[in-house]
């Protein structure tokens, strides 16, 4: 994606040929597709042909390879063009990008200019609140973190493979061999990893260094080998036809890497075994078509500005997905702007002097490039503020849901939102600041402390994925205020059920939890009761229910039954479906437009009046009613924003709630608020 094809007796034009139509594929997937293309899959096997292919040419003739100048070429072909786009990104952002947005952004500007997007990435899709916010404009820098990271590796692997093959009479079989252990411990990570979790696996470079490594192989077998014409005619077309085919072919459902990324990288790899001279009528001959080696000049330029074209464009358009007229419209933008800055940045550059008397200085160049990107960057993060104290804000203006709100009555004027959408991503529930919030890929118990840890008058188990961890706040409140303690055991995504769809991690923690809870003897257990409905309608000629109370749910209280537990259980809060906080930004002086019909979202009552026998061990509760009207469920009330993005509360919202739950948990537990005779202290201590 990144390389310079030197025009040699070896050129190979084909290349730029099917770097374009992977860069096409790339963009046009992302823009109307909703699948992976298998562009970028191409790209890496294309650079490890090249890189490898150069760097074995060098350690041959030399014996050793100069890594410093060829971190040079490097730089200098990558770096003027990826801190334009990040540059020219960070301008576009001042502009257009609402500030609910831009902390997110300017974190990932960070990463994106010292080359660990990907890793970036990799943290956000583990962290369930982070997963669900809108991509940034810089996330397409994830494959060239990707690249640099393998450019950074590579040439002392093979400096290493050279050292070990002076003392041996096969040395190219030492690189065949090297490369190929590289490429099937690779591929079988990858599989691995894939399999458990395809999230993080498709930005971890670990997962991704096979499909170089296949490049690699390449270029080191292929010139010992002559293929027949009749073969190489049949490997250019079989490698095209799959590279194109790939995003149309695979399934949406498909997980990237892995055994599926085979798709598109053996056909990159048929279409460099067919290349290295004219077939007539072969798949080559189209490939190096003089348009297409044009286009293959700017296809890594075109790969880095489509991205940020499209996100501003549905910024600005106000959509999720474009229609035909305005996706040409990006991809006609982003070829333009790729092309002048090739014109006028990078073959300028290319050209220049730069470097070849005083190496040091293509790394200056680079280095203060990337300085100023993350100066600006710094100093805008600085100047954007975090998230306010608000928990000394005046109960009287920001009562939040501790009033039964309307429409008419959610804000009062002249008073600001608190918190402001701009942060409110930031303002997140305790067992999520404080890293008690076990992630997806672990089973572990993980538990923590809140309230009065030392002589409790009760113990409050909170237990559930992320929507019972936001209810620690209000909790605690009534902790401190009737000496209970609060222990919080969370984990991302996975309520507090029996599910065989779920993650092996989460079903492991479901059975751990039961175990552990027999032994802390809590008070009650607290947890949500309901689930949106997202499947078919229930029953013949029955309205599709909004919410539900999964089997599942059931299956666990039961359990907890068994060992003698109560449990209280909370309805859900609404989730709205849209970015909460951008949708206030957008709209501040009208948030009612935030609002959706109450039907729309939630039942006309509690799924739980629905059930043919209740638990005999758990109380319903339902605080509905302090998030919506009789007719809207509100993005904000009491002056308090309800949700930090789609669906997850405010800490400042949760907080706000503690009385209108203390007065349910009166009616239904009156037990927690009595302080008996008998030591709560030996009850509730963490069981050994």
């Amino acid at each position: 994606m990144a390389d310079t094809i030197a025009k040699t007796q070896n050129y190979r034009p084909e290349i730029q040929g099917i770097r374009v139509i992977g860069a096409l594929l790339v963009a046009c997937f992302h823009i109307w597709g909703g699948r992976v293309s298998g562009g970028v899959d191409v790209f890496f096997v294309i650079s490890g042909f090249l890189i490898t292919g150069s760097l074995y040419k060098e350690v041959q003739n030399s014996q050793t390879i100069d890594v410093i100048a060829f971190w040079g070429r490097i730089a200098k072909r990558i770096a003027p063009m990826a801190y334009l786009v990040l540059a020219l990104t960070l301008l576009a952002a001042l502009l257009w990008m609402p500030k609910s947005r831009q902390v997110g952004f300017l974190s990932e500007v960070l990463y994106s200019a010292v080359h660990l997007e990907n890793i970036k990435l990799m943290m956000n899709s583990v962290d369930y609140l982070a997963r669900e916010e809108a991509p940034s404009p810089v996330q397409q820098f994830w494959a060239l973190s990707v690249q640099v990271q393998f450019y950074a590796v590579w040439p002392f692997l093979l400096l290493a493979t050279g050292i070990a093959a002076r003392r041996v009479r096969s040395r190219t079989g030492i690189y065949i061999g090297a490369l190929t252990a590289v490429f099937l411990a690779s591929l079988a990570y990858s599989i691995i990893e894939t399999g458990e979790d395809p999230s993080p696996a498709y930005f971890n470079t670990f997962a991704r260094v096979w499909e170089f490594a296949l490049g690699g192989l390449l270029a080191i077998a292929l010139p010992r080998r002559t293929l027949p014409p009749a073969l190489r005619w049949l490997a250019g077309w079989a490698g095209l036809a799959l590279v194109v085919s790939c995003g149309f072919v695979l399934p949406a459902s498909a997980d990237f890497p892995g055994y599926v990324a085979l798709w598109p990288t053996m056909g990159a790899a048929l279409v460099l075994l067919s290349g290295g001279g004219n077939l007539r009528f072969g798949a080559t001959q189209i490939l190096a078509s003089r348009s297409l080696v044009a286009l293959g000049d700017i296809s890594f330029s075109f790969y880095l500005w489509h991205w940020p074209v499209l996100i501003f464009a549905m910024l600005l358009t106000g959509r999720t997905h474009l229609g035909l007229g305005t996706g040409l419209t990006v991809i006609a933008v982003a070829f333009c702007g790729a092309y002048l800055a090739n014109r006028w940045i990078e073959q300028p550059i290319q050209r220049s002097s730069l470097g070849k008397v005083r190496r040091w200085h293509i790394h200056a160049m680079g280095a203060a490039m990337a300085a100023s990107v993350l100066a600006v960057t710094a100093v805008w993060i600085l100047t954007n503020g975090g998230v306010d104290d608000i928990r000394s804000l005046s109960i009287k203006d920001y009562p939040g849901g501790s009033v039964m709100a309307s429409g008419d009555t959610a804000i009062k004027p002249g008073l600001a939102i608190q918190p402001h959408p701009g942060v409110a991503k930031d303002d997140k529930s305790k067992p999520f600041v404080d890293k008690c919030h076990q992630d997806q890929r672990k089973a572990d118990i993980l538990a923590c402390n809140y309230g009065n840890d030392r002589a409790p008058t009760k113990t409050i188990a909170l237990v559930g994925g992320s929507h019972s961890a936001h209810w620690l706040e209000a909790l605690e409140q009534l902790a401190h205020q009737y000496g209970w303690r609060v222990l919080s055991i969370t984990k991302s995504a996975c309520p507090f059920e029996i599910n065989a769809q779920r993650k092996q991690p989460c079903i492991e923690w479901n059975e751990n939890i039961i175990g552990y809870l027999a032994q802390l003897r809590p008070d009650v257990v607290f947890t949500t009761s309901t689930r949106p409905y997202r499947g078919p309608t229930i029953g013949h000629g029955l309205e599709k229910p909004r919410e539900i109370i999964p089997e599942g749910y059931l299956m666990q209280w039961a359990r907890l039954a068994e060992k003698g537990l109560t449990v209280v259980a909370v309805r859900d809060n609404p989730w709205l479906g849209t970015n909460i906080p951008e949708c206030v930004e957008k709209h501040s002086a009208d948030v009612f437009k935030c609002s959706r019909r109450r039907l729309d979202v939630l039942d006309d009552m509690d799924p739980s009046s629905r059930l043919a026998s209740k638990p005999g061990n758990v109380s319903f509760i339902d605080l509905s009613d302090h998030f919506c009207d009789p007719a809207r469920c509100l993005a904000v009330v009491g002056n308090l924003l309800v949700y930090r993005d789609n669906h997850h509360m405010t800490a400042s919202f949760s907080r706000s709630l503690a009385v209108p739950l203390e007065e349910r948990l009166r009616q239904v537990r009156p037990d927690l608020f009595q302080i008996t005779s008998v030591s709560q202290e030996s009850s509730a201590m963490d069981p050994q």
